[in-house]
């Protein structure tokens, strides 16, 4: 999985056709297990680019994204915000998400 470090990065990565941001903090212990529980609960994340950020190292994106804690799940198509899941995930909603995408594409 790929760290973006800068804001170009992420606004280039967010044009894709589906993307999942992982909104991370260096501090936070939560976040360090998000991926282990989303692989675990999520049968589709391998359709799917899944990408990390910290948002200590890049304030414009928590600023732009409106990111007020973490961890902060985004999907991304296109550009466009499809979900948002902050702290306490659902994760049979991001998989429906995931395959409801994939069904319609």
């Amino acid at each position: 999985m790929q760290v973006l470090t800068n804001l170009d990065d992420i606004e280039e990565v967010i044009q894709k056709d589906l993307v999942m941001i992982i909104a991370k903090s260096h501090t936070c212990t939560a976040c360090k297990t998000v991926l282990n529980t989303l692989e675990r609960n999520v049968k589709n994340l391998n359709n799917i680019d899944i990408y990390n950020v910290y948002i200590d190292d890049i304030d414009e994106f928590r600023g732009k994204h409106l990111i007020f804690s973490v961890p902060t799940v985004l999907i991304f198509s296109e550009g466009k915000e499809l979900l948002r899941e902050s702290r306490y995930l659902n994760y049979s909603k991001i998989d429906r998400l995931i395959e409801m995408f994939q069904q319609k594409t």
